[in-house]
């Protein structure tokens, strides 16, 4: 091989080598220019995410807080009354509240723009409406509103839930006025406080259409009332006290149930019944002679 050929072949593979390092060039400032290009584009992005691509009126935000801190609040309080639970007596001022900035959010629209579109049903998770029915579910569960007359501007107690009260207080006051350490001083509080207790039996029974009182009745009132009959029969062990009126009514139950079966054995072996078979066999004597007697005369 020549001289000539030697210079060219060394020549095509230094131009090689320059192409290759022409496009690793091109590639890293590709590279480069796209980086720089989202750099400029990210800032924008940011922007719009924190805008939520429309503006949010201050009045709306402000509601949204006190909305979440009244949430909170009836939160708070619910948990701190669920047992004994006093629900409905204890938490009426922050559910009145709650429920008044939740309609503050619905219908308040500042320069065109309505709180209720930016904050309540504008995603598939609906946090706030959510909160909201999860609230007053709790306190529908309850029928917290049948503590309360709402015929005014505000909620207040009403005259039943009033009387309860009362009789309640004189009920639980008996019983721990008349309570003792002895261990037969039961029989004593069941006799003393047996007026109370039957009253305020009566007056809770006439306050439902059921025995229960689930349907209608506040539940304070329902969970003051199983207590106090708890008390009243297991503590107390005043139940026993009708023990007697029982037996004497399941006696005379079952006399009356035997009566019965004692009338139809007397009627099996009575001695009419056991003539009956002479009596007709006598009749049928008495038939065959009278008809034998009538041929002959004929």
């Amino acid at each position: 091989m020549d001289n000539f050929t030697k210079l060219f072949l060394l020549y095509l593979c230094c131009l090689a080598q320059t192409v290759k390092v022409s496009d690793k060039d091109v590639k890293t400032k590709q590279i480069f220019t796209t980086f720089n290009t989202e750099t400029e584009v990210l800032p924008n992005l940011q922007t719009i995410d924190k805008s939520h691509t429309l503006p949010v009126p201050d009045i709306c935000v402000e509601l949204l807080d006190n909305f979440a801190q009244y949430a909170s609040d009836f939160t708070l309080c619910s948990i701190k009354n669920a047992w004994p639970v006093r629900l409905c007596r204890q938490c009426i001022d922050q559910y009145v509240v709650f429920k008044s900035k939740y309609q503050e959010l619905l219908n308040t629209v500042d320069n065109g723009t309505s709180c209720q579109t930016i904050y309540i049903s504008h995603d598939r998770l609906d946090v706030v409406l959510e909160y909201y029915n999860s609230i007053l579910d709790i306190w529908e569960k309850g029928n917290c509103n049948a503590c309360y007359d709402w015929s005014g501007p505000l909620p207040v107690v009403s005259n039943d839930t009033k009387m309860f009260d009362k009789m309640f207080k004189e009920t639980m006051d008996c019983i721990a006025t008349n309570s003792t350490p002895k261990t037969n001083a039961s029989d004593e509080v069941c006799e003393r406080c047996m007026q109370p207790y039957l009253k305020l039996d009566l007056f809770y029974r006439s306050l439902s259409k059921d025995s229960i009182g689930l349907d209608s009745v506040c539940f304070d009132i329902v969970d003051s009332m199983n207590t106090t009959r708890s008390i009243w029969s297991k503590d107390l062990n005043c139940c026993k006290l009708r023990k007697t009126p029982e037996i004497i009514f399941l006696v005379c139950t079952g006399i009356i149930s035997f009566l019965p079966i004692l009338f139809y054995i007397a009627a099996r072996f009575c001695s009419p019944i056991r003539a009956l078979p002479n009596i007709f066999k006598e009749t049928r004597f008495k038939q065959s002679f009278m008809r034998s007697s009538h041929g002959r005369i004929n």
